[in-house]
């Protein structure tokens, strides 16, 4: 660790607070340990009595816009989304982009339906943030098709049916959407649920954020829990059923599309089931199951 922490006292810091203060000052003192990371970063808790901290270091050839996420958890933490504090981001010797916040917990355990109601309510939070309550700075937009399906053009097959459901669609770019809001970016403590990695989050449609989430846990988790995920979110934000058919579509095809990209988390039960959502998507043509 003595690496990491070399790293940690050369880093240029753009914005930080007093608890980032505290611990730079006990730097030889600081306890970190390793967080599973993703494909674009490393994760470390850091620990000095009496303060916690996550670092996240995108140093895997991504370069997020770290002032971006950083503003945006101050903004909503201010209106009152289960957010992790934000502590201070900059940048590392060798460019990396670097973001400390609190410690929201752990990875949620014993996924029960009483939970995903719970988490259910958390995205609904997020798109119940009207435009108006954002800073200006923090409306930003991006090409639908070009962000979330990245290297599409070397897959006609699924580029084929992504445009035309697009098309179909009618995405609007009018609430704040998360962007990858899944079980793994929920943490728990003490009973508490905090939405982490706000890498993806822009001004988008919360019918593709809801199918996205829908999507990943009918196929980690299954049909029950897909239900009680969405029947929650529906009570309080209805999606009507053609769009809903449209936009799981755009969700199934996004994950063959990464499936097909990188080795993303499945076994032979998740393949089942992706295929399942395929057979049964009336808007999905069965060439494109894995």
């Amino acid at each position: 660790m003595k690496t990491m922490k070399n790293l940690i006292a050369n880093i240029e810091w753009k914005e930080k607070t007093s608890v980032v203060d505290h611990m730079l000052e006990a730097l030889d003192n600081l306890c970190l340990e390793p967080l599973a990371a993703g494909l674009e970063a490393e994760v470390y808790k850091i620990r000095f009595y009496p303060f916690k901290a996550v670092m996240k270091i995108w140093n895997k050839g991504s370069s997020p816009d770290v002032e971006y996420q950083y503003q945006l958890l101050k903004e909503l933490k201010r209106n009152g989304i289960s957010v992790p504090e934000p502590y201070g981001w900059g940048i590392c010797k060798d460019s990396s982009k670097i973001l400390w916040t609190s410690d929201a917990g752990a990875p949620i355990s014993d996924i029960d339906l009483n939970k995903l109601k719970e988490i259910a309510n958390l995205l609904l939070d997020i798109h119940h943030i009207s435009f108006q309550q954002l800073d200006k700075s923090l409306h930003r937009t991006y090409d639908f098709v070009e962000y979330f399906y990245p290297k599409i053009n070397q897959y006609p097959d699924i580029r084929n049916e992504l445009i035309r459901l697009v098309r179909k669609a009618g995405i609007k770019q009018e609430r704040l959407i998360h962007g990858d809001f899944h079980l793994g970016n929920i943490l728990n403590r003490h009973g508490l649920y905090t939405i982490i990695d706000w890498t993806n989050a822009q001004l988008g449609d919360p019918r593709y954020d809801v199918a996205w989430a829908s999507f990943l846990i009918k196929i980690y988790n299954g049909e029950p829990m897909y239900s009680a995920f969405q029947n929650e979110y529906m009570e309080k934000n209805s999606i009507s059923e053609t769009d809903l058919v449209v936009f799981e579509a755009l969700a199934c095809l996004r994950w063959i599309l990464l499936n097909r990209l990188t080795d993303i988390p499945k076994n032979e039960r998740v393949i089942v089931r992706v295929n399942d959502v395929v057979r049964s998507n009336p808007e999905l043509n069965r060439e494109v199951m894995i």
